[in-house]
Order: C-alpha cells, then structure tokens, then sequence
C-alpha cells in the first residue's frame, strides 16, 4: 500500500462548525503493529452531528479525529468500515465494523482486540468512554435502515428508557420528538408499557404521528394542552430552556424528574437549570452510565440489555424509517446543510457513501 495515496477528510471551521466546512486531503498512512486501516464505506448524518459540531469545544466532540491545521476539526459520525491493511492479530483484511468514525474516506486506529471486536487506543481517544472508543465486528452486508438504528443510537435508546423506567412513571414527555434519540427511546419505552408523548415543531407534528412511537404528539405551542399525570418524567432533547420552563410550569408537582440528553435544536443553549418550579435538570450521559451499569449487573446482561432495544428498533425502523443515499464527501456540504434548516424529512435517514 503507497502512503501516497491521497484520503479525504470534511473539516469544520471551529469558530462557525455549523456554516463553514472544506474537504481536505491527506496521505493515507501506513498501518504500523498495533493498528489497523479501514476504508470507510459510509456514515449516518443526523442533527446529532450538528449537535457535536456547535459544542464541539464544550463536550469534547473536536478530540478523537484532530484536524491537520489549528482552528478547524473534524466531526464524528457513526458508520460501517472495511479493513484493508493492518495488524492481522488485530483484524483480517475485508473484516467490516461499526463504530464512531470522522467524515471521511479512511480512518487509521491504534487499537486493542476485543472478543466483539476493537478497542481505540490513540491518546486522543484513550480517555473518552468504551462507547466512543469500541468498534463491533458486523455480519456482512449491513442494511441502512439498520445501521440507523444500531450502535450509538440503540445504546442510548436502551439505556435512556432504562434510567427513565428507574423511577416508575407513569407518563413520559420528550422535546424534540422527532430527533432519533427521542424516537428511539420512545419506541423502546412504549413497548415497556408507558405512555409517552412527543412535543415538536408544529410542522413536524404529523411526522412524529407517522412514527408511531408516541401515545399523544403536541406541538411547543400546545405545551398547556399536556395532562398532568403524576409520576411524569420530562427528557429535553431540544436543549431549549424555554420549552423546559413552560413543560414545568404546565405539570407542576406531576413532573417528578427532569432529564437534559441533548441540543438538537440549532439555534438552542442548554440551560445550566430547567426552571426554578421543576425538579433540577439530570444530565443523562449515556457513556458513563453503561460503565455504571456494567459495574452493577456485569457485560453480559448489559449486552442483552443493549440487544433487546437494538431488536425492538430494527423492526420499527424497517416499517417507518426511508433512507436516502448519497455518494461522494462532496454532497456532505448540501446534506449538512438541508439537516441544520430541517429540510430532512424527520423519518428519512441520510446516509453518506464517502467514495
């Protein structure tokens, strides 16, 4: 393998991530021992991405794939690769694996076997949590719709609905209904047995009924209109304060937790507390809290745990999920930018073929 062969990498503007983005050239490394080089065959593109891209600084999102040139960065996504050079000890050639990659056309990872597969070793990565840092073997193809909803995104479905289930509600509210981590977990929820409703954008409500994942759907402006059901729990996934505040005030003394799980919303900032009528904001980090739950219960009944929700989620996905494929780094630009202005059809799944 030439190390002059060329790779290609989408890079973010730090200072404007959401506006300014460039694609940018690299030699392709030569794997040493210890490590592995995959060509990426392609990656999901979410208003999750927007999210690492606008705190990138905050939360870390800039550390696990450094851009070559100070002041820009690179956003990770969630996708397949195939390896195609590399330690054999660690992965055979044509080998496929899932996990957090750049936007990119190849990734080198220093990495550690696994019985499942790979663990990312490199010191930008070596602090981060197992989720962020393990690559699963995959049974080869892997359908789109499938690799919507599998790793990160059913990870957190069955971990969020766990920790909701924790404090026996009987009513569950999300912002954000139709972002993935809402949908996931609602699904998941509901197949549980608890009733669940979904607050979004008013043009986005008939998309979230199309979902079938929640008992009731309301707009932000019907906020007023949820029942107060004692025992409810409100999960902000929107990262919108304001919606936060008028969820409390309209539940009052029914809402008897509050969990803050993401910023789907671009012209959005977590608030530091939901509202002074609430119970205090819980940030879920669905990282730290498989550690905590692997500690408590052991690998193999979180990995059942993890696996039951990735079930459930396929066959959900198949009936009501679309996937729309795109071919080329280039049409990340156009993606991006249809995502970040919600042009996206909430139920359709962008996938991006890098090359």
């Amino acid at each position: 393998m030439s190390a002059q062969s060329a790779f290609q990498a989408i890079e973010f503007l730090r200072d404007d991530p959401l506006h300014t983005m460039r694609i940018v050239p690299d030699p392709l490394p030569e794997p040493a021992r210890g490590s592995v080089l995959l060509k990426i065959e392609r990656f999901v593109l979410t208003s999750n991405n927007i999210t690492y891209a606008r705190h990138g600084d905050r939360l870390g999102y800039w550390a696990p794939f450094p851009a070559r040139e100070h002041g820009w960065g690179r956003v990770p996504a969630w996708g397949t690769a195939r390896v195609i050079g590399g330690d054999p000890d660690l992965a055979a050639p044509g080998e496929l694996f899932f996990g957090y990659i750049p936007m990119a056309t190849h990734l080198l990872v220093e990495a550690e076997p696994l019985p499942t597969g790979l663990r990312a070793t490199s010191p930008e990565r070596s602090e981060m949590y197992p989720l962020y840092r393990d690559m699963t073997r995959m049974n080869d193809p892997v359908d789109d719709v499938v690799l919507a909803t599998t790793g990160g995104v059913a990870r957190t479905a069955a971990h969020l609905s766990d920790e909701i289930q924790a404090s026996a509600p009987a009513h569950v509210v999300f912002s954000s209904a139709t972002s993935r981590t809402a949908l996931t977990t609602a699904v998941v929820l509901r197949e549980a047995g608890l009733r669940v409703v979904g607050l979004t954008a008013a043009d986005r409500t008939k998309a979230a009924a199309r979902a079938e994942a929640f008992d009731e759907v309301l707009s932000y402006d019907e906020v007023g209109d949820l029942v107060g059901i004692p025992g409810t729990v409100y999960v902000d996934v929107a990262g919108r304060p304001e919606i936060t505040a008028a969820v409390a005030r309209t539940l009052g003394s029914a809402l008897v937790r509050s969990l803050r799980v993401g910023a789907t919303h671009p012209s959005s900032e977590p608030s530091a507390q939901i509202s002074p009528q609430g119970p205090p904001a819980e940030q879920f980090n669905v990282g730290l809290r498989r550690i905590d739950v692997a500690a408590r219960i052991g690998e193999e009944k979180m990995a059942a745990l993890e696996q039951a929700a990735e079930k459930s989620l396929a066959v959900w996905a198949a009936e009501h999920l679309a996937v729309e494929t795109v071919t080329g780094l280039e049409q990340v630009r156009h993606v991006w930018h249809r995502v970040l202005r919600g042009e996206v059809d909430p139920l359709t799944i962008a996938v991006i073929v890098p090359s």
